[in-house]
């Protein structure tokens, strides 16, 4: 599997952000919340991801910009688990919920446990 992160696996449209916050499914998995919905499918586009760290809880941009890159670079890596079978798009926002800054391999594991909820 391509291991890259292209802009097009973003989540931008403020539409469709509404309508993941309005309508999507949420769960919790220490220190994320994840929103998640399927939606019509874009161009083959397996998933779409938003990523949300908090001002009020880190106001260094920093430290935000790390935890941010670290998520990415977890999702980059485990692309398959986001990737279904069928023809849908999955959107989802992964929201960083925690005060402190975590070490990569806590939030690497957070994160796994969450994306596998997902799918079950």
């Amino acid at each position: 599997m391509d291991h890259s992160f292209p802009k097009e696996l973003r989540l931008t449209h403020k539409k469709d952000i509404d309508h993941l916050f309005e309508k999507g499914q949420r769960l919790k998995s220490h220190p994320f919340v994840i929103l998640y919905e399927d939606i019509t499918p874009k161009r083959g586009i397996p998933f779409k991801l938003l990523i949300s760290v908090p001002k009020r809880n880190f106001k260094r941009a920093v430290d935000r910009n790390y935890l941010k890159r670290c998520i990415r670079e977890i999702v980059r890596r485990n692309k398959e688990l986001l990737t279904k079978g069928d023809d849908k798009t999955l959107c989802i926002a992964i929201l960083y919920s925690f005060k402190t800054k975590l070490e990569f391999s806590r939030l690497e594991e957070g994160l796994l446990n969450g994306l596998k909820k997902i799918h079950s």
